[in-house]
């Protein structure tokens, strides 16, 4: 009885040997692939799926969503109706290499100005333009892990949704900023545009170039670092069950007690509302 259980282990573990020899020259083997499609008017959105690799976003003069892929994976570029999809994933036995990291570059139109969603399972990836900003209609971020950084960007809607992670993005101009944080760091310099927070833990911190809509942010735990401009006009209202909530404005008509700070900077155009269950927060 034993000896007929061994043999099929062993005829199981030969065949999986047979089919990994059968797809790469050997079990470690990197490789590299390439793909590209053409962009039109009707193309509305590019979504990009990365589940694990260093990915490098590229905005350039092109009229075309091109990928390369060196190292362990798969890659596949295809249209889906009016979306073109990026999404590269590893065979299931390539996750016991864990030296060998993919490294992916993601090349689209500079010009296209539509949406970009971003799914990110782990690995890193990163979104640079030094150029001028690049313009969008919304982005939509989605981090299971991992690490993303963007720069110099102008979209409509900005929505971020991390279970965790970090987040890094500079220079961020927007109509709509929805962060939803369940645990993980949201680092944002140089952002100009209304914002939404919600963190169940982790640490955001928020610099503002300009003040020019409401801010709120709601916390079970975590820390908030709100940094504004020295010049902003806004009306002050937070809250905290347990926690400590500071501020180094000077504010009128401010009142200060255990459960919170209000006032008033400037003429108190936009509100800034915070509300913490546990955790700290400062605004200065």
């Amino acid at each position: 009885m034993k000896s007929g259980f061994y043999v099929i282990v062993s005829i199981l573990a030969v065949g999986a040997v047979l089919l990994i020899l059968y797809e790469n020259t050997s079990l470690f083997a990197g490789g590299s692939a390439e793909n590209s499609i053409p962009t039109s008017e009707r193309i509305d959105q590019i979504s990009i799926i990365t589940h694990s690799s260093h990915m490098t976003i590229i905005p350039e003069s092109r009229n075309d969503v091109k990928a390369t892929l060196n190292g362990k994976g798969e890659l596949a570029v295809r249209k889906k109706g009016d979306t073109i999809e990026v999404e590269v994933k590893r065979k299931w036995y390539e996750f016991f290499n864990f030296q060998e990291e993919s490294d992916v570059s993601v090349y689209f139109p500079k010009d296209f100005n539509k949406d970009l969603k971003l799914e990110v399972g782990s690995g890193k990836v990163e979104l640079m333009d030094d150029s001028s900003p690049l313009v969008l209609n919304e982005v939509d971020l989605d981090m299971s892990s991992g690490k993303v950084e963007l720069s110099n960007v102008k979209t409509k809607r900005f929505k971020h949704d991390g279970s965790s992670g970090k987040l890094i993005v500079d220079h961020l101009t927007t109509e709509e900023g929805e962060f939803d944080i369940s645990s993980g760091d949201v680092i944002l310099t140089g952002y100009i545009g209304p914002i939404i927070g919600e963190m169940s833990s982790g640490e955001m911190n928020v610099q503002m170039d300009k003040l020019i809509g409401d801010v709120s942010f709601d916390l079970s735990s975590g820390t908030v670092a709100l940094d504004l401009p020295d010049e902003a006009d806004f009306t002050l209202q937070t809250e905290a069950s347990s926690g400590d909530i500071s501020t180094d404005f000077t504010l009128k008509n401010q009142t200060v007690s255990n459960n919170g700070i209000t006032g008033v900077h400037g003429s108190g155009k936009y509100s800034v509302t915070i509300s913490l269950s546990s955790g700290d927060a400062r605004i200065y």
